[in-house]
């Protein structure tokens, strides 16, 4: 009987994670046509797309979580298109279908702009990044074997984390890698986020995709580069909508973790934007960028941690309940 469940909720996320392409493939007409000023068109696109994780059983928290990511990017790419419409020029319908499946890009025009390493660079890093990722696993499955009572939370949380992102970093490395040597174009999503200097910083390195689509599509339009601050907290705010929206598909509730790490990033990174270390500065500047996201991730990994148990004990009881 647990095989069949198995099956049948296997069956079940296949449409889960095909609707949101068949849904922005069945809307290119619509986005692209002369005239599709309003927000109205690309809102009632993506509604449908960020609807579809219900597809999944609601049991299935990870394979929810999973798809709502990946709802999300679609929706990205649609708002995308559809300014680039708008603005510029409409993609032909080869573009619009290459990019919509190309996972390394959420600004269509900037494609272009990446560079393509040569082969040997690109198998370089294939190998380093497949290394990597190995070693980020292989600690994890032995730091998931231990016994945690009687260590404290923190130490337990840093942990997992760098573990999970040295995990995480190279699989996306090796990732593109790959998909260059098989000819394609990729902006890579990481640049070494934890050598950042600064808050604004690691967020310059950290998911540049994602990045990207906050500062071309939505930063500078809303006027970022004349109000920088209230611009960039107004990023951030968007990022923790969408994250509280993705995380409250997985989890049927919503928590406001996202919205706190993202309210504390956000005023970070707008009170480090300008600042530019440099010299022997850079070494307390760089270990307390560190230390900073490594404790207030405790927020973010609280979200995770109710989809898949990440840690071994309860949270602490200051974060319970929320």
């Amino acid at each position: 009987a647990a095989d069949v469940a198995t099956e049948a909720d296997s069956i079940q996320l296949l449409p889960a994670g095909l609707a949101p392409y068949l849904v922005a493939v069945v809307a290119f007409p619509l986005l692209v046509r002369q005239g599709a000023m309003r927000w109205s068109i690309p809102l009632a696109v993506c509604l449908p797309i960020v609807l579809s994780p219900w597809l999944v059983p609601a049991e299935d928290r990870l394979s929810r979580l999973l798809a709502s990511i990946s709802a999300a990017i679609v929706a990205v790419k649609v708002i995308d298109v559809w300014l680039d419409a708008k603005l510029r020029s409409a993609p032909t319908w080869q573009e619009y279908l290459a990019f919509l499946v190309n996972p390394f890009v959420h600004v269509r025009r900037c494609l272009s702009l990446e560079r393509h390493p040569p082969w040997r660079e690109s198998l370089r890093r294939l190998v380093m990044g497949s290394f990597g990722c190995a070693i980020g696993i292989g600690l994890l499955v032995g730091l998931f074997s231990l016994d945690w009572k009687g260590w404290p939370f923190l130490v337990e949380h840093v942990s997992k984390v760098v573990a999970f992102m040295l995990a995480i970093i190279s699989g996306l490395t090796a990732s593109a890698a790959l998909w260059r040597l098989f000819g394609g174009r990729a902006r890579e999503y990481m640049d070494q986020p934890f050598s950042a200097h600064t808050p604004a910083e690691f967020w310059r390195r950290y998911n540049r995709n994602m990045q990207q689509f906050l500062w071309q599509d939505v930063f500078k339009p809303a006027g970022g580069l004349r109000a920088p601050i209230r611009t960039t907290l107004f990023v951030f705010a968007l990022s923790a909508l969408m994250h509280e929206l993705i995380f409250s598909v997985a989890i049927g509730r919503v928590q406001g973790y996202q919205t706190a790490f993202f309210s504390v990033q956000g005023v970070a990174a707008a009170l480090t934007a300008r600042v530019k270390a440099k010299g022997w500065t850079t070494i307390p500047w760089t270990a307390g960028t560190l230390v900073f996201n490594l404790t207030s991730s405790v927020l973010f990994f609280a979200s995770i941690n109710e989809v898949v148990p990440f840690y071994a004990r309860a949270l602490p009881k200051w974060l319970r309940g929320w």
